[in-house]
């Protein structure tokens, strides 16, 4: 079961129980054979850090590398130090200055490119920077950077409190804040980033920064939205909490002849949505042809009730309707899904829509599912809305450039684990497809669901040149060496 077609799974639930580098990010300066003078002195960087530096041929070091794909596993980084406090990081970052090392932050280590590992670099694992702490008074969270969201939301929930996130329970924080952060309280109470309030990180050029709204408030909007392996490492996020609330779920499925009607239908209905509700549609290449289907959620409210208002909107009768009423801490173990912590391999990429699709466009995108269907080749597009509380934010407060936008739309398939060459390139012709068939209707991508062929400035819209410019400010040494980092 693929991570993101988890809620296929929920459904089931609920009826039982009732390749090439985007061509503006910089080169690859960590690559063993280029800038290289001398050889590091790993003995001096265990000397300077408290945590583990793990590195080849030492026994921990096969499972320090692992991402939460295992097609990235046989990547070899130089090194990786799981680090477990700030100075642990600035030692790492002054090492990676001396000895032109590349660097690779790590949180949840669920990029949709395995940025956060490669070959001959520094990764700097935070998971060990993991404390949760809740002031029920102010009700504000201190989380650490590496802290992932199902601890998260267990600390949240036994005080009926709540941050918007996404659903994968093994996600780390700091992954998903820095990208955006869209998930199913989006509509009610915005990004995850849009609850952060403070950032703690150590930028690249060494200095260790406690950045706000009000203090540097440049690098605060920059972060915010600005993604991961930019600017610094995060070590620790302020974040404000909201009343977490019961859920009632509602699962809709049509048949394959009225997908394109489901998404108009969907689309129709989002100006008119309350904030308490959220339901995004899944378009499943199942069968030899495309399924459609609508997963929703009202929070604190009728669940039936915003279902029969999509299925009015839809303007057809759904060939199966599914509900289940649950707690809060209910809903995040559904959403999760049984498999959410079973790691997984996947191809993805993504478009986002600032207006609803066309009818033609609506056709044209349910037809590459269905065609993706008929090949017998698995897969599913899924869109999910950018609208309500998202729409509160501006690009003024933070990076986070798709504030006026109606839904992103993610193209994902799922891989066994040691899928072929044809396989994976299989997945990027479906999703190539996609984007062909969309055009000029897409304004971009979304930045946690980045992909190897797409332009890295795709997924920054407006926002892009401020954020070039702050990543040259804060991190002048060029550290932070992915092709999905920013250029310097």
């Amino acid at each position: 079961m693929s991570r993101r077609t988890v809620l296929s799974a929920a459904a089931a639930t609920a009826a039982a129980g009732s390749g090439l580098w985007p061509a503006t990010a910089r080169a690859d300066s960590s690559h063993p054979s280029r800038n290289r003078t001398i050889s590091p002195d790993w003995a001096a960087l265990d000397r300077a850090v408290r945590g583990p530096v793990l590195r080849p041929g030492v026994a921990g070091y096969p499972a320090a590398v692992k991402t939460f794909d295992p097609r990235r596993d046989q990547l070899k980084p130089a090194a990786v130090v799981q680090v477990t406090s700030e100075a642990d990081i600035a030692a790492c970052l002054k090492f990676a200055r001396k000895y032109r090392l590349g660097v690779r932050p790590r949180s949840g280590g669920h990029s949709y490119v395995g940025a956060s590992t490669g070959n001959g670099v520094l990764v700097v694992d935070t998971r060990r920077l993991n404390t949760i702490s809740l002031d029920a008074t102010h009700r504000k969270l201190t989380v650490g950077a590496g802290a992932a969201l199902g601890a998260v939301h267990g600390v949240l929930d036994g005080h009926g409190r709540t941050v918007p996130t996404g659903t994968c329970p093994t996600v780390g924080v700091a992954g998903l804040a820095l990208g955006g952060g869209v998930g199913a309280e989006s509509r009610l109470y915005g990004l995850t980033l849009d609850a952060v309030t403070s950032i703690r990180l150590v930028t690249g050029d060494g200095k260790t920064r406690s950045v706000s709204a009000t203090h540097q408030p440049d690098l605060f909007w920059a972060l915010r939205g600005g993604g991961g392996g930019n600017f610094g490492v995060v070590t620790q996020f302020g974040m404000r909490t909201y009343p977490a609330h019961n859920a009632e779920f509602f699962f809709l499925t049509w048949s394959a002849a009225q997908a394109a009607a489901v998404l108009r239908g969907w689309q129709e209905r989002l100006p008119s949505m309350p904030r308490t509700s959220w339901a995004n549609v899944h378009l499943d290449a199942v069968g030899g042809s495309v399924r459609p289907r609508i997963v929703g959620v009202a929070w604190g409210a009728s669940g039936r009730a915003e279902a029969q208002a999509l299925i009015r909107a839809v303007g057809r009768p759904p060939v199966s309707a599914t509900y289940r009423s649950t707690s809060h801490s209910g809903a995040v173990a559904l959403l999760a899904g049984p498999s959410g912590t079973v790691r997984q391999s996947w191809v993805a990429g993504s478009d986002v829509i600032n207006r609803p699709l066309s009818a033609a466009k609506a056709n044209a995108v349910a037809a590459v599912v269905k065609r993706r269907g008929a090949t017998g080749g698995g897969g599913a597009l899924i869109f999910d809305p950018l609208d309500a509380a998202v729409h509160d934010g501006s690009t003024r407060t933070s990076s986070f450039p798709w504030r006026s936008a109606t839904a992103s739309m993610q193209w994902y398939v799922g891989l066994p684990a040691r899928a072929s060459s044809a396989t994976v390139a299989s997945a990027r012709a479906f999703i190539a497809r996609g984007h062909a068939a969309l055009g000029s209707a897409s304004v971009g991508g979304y930045l946690n669901y980045l992909e190897p062929k797409r332009t890295l400035r795709a997924y920054y819209g407006e926002s892009w040149s401020s954020l070039v410019k702050a990543n040259a400010t804060y991190d002048p040494a060029g550290l932070f060496t992915s092709a999905f980092s920013l250029p310097d």
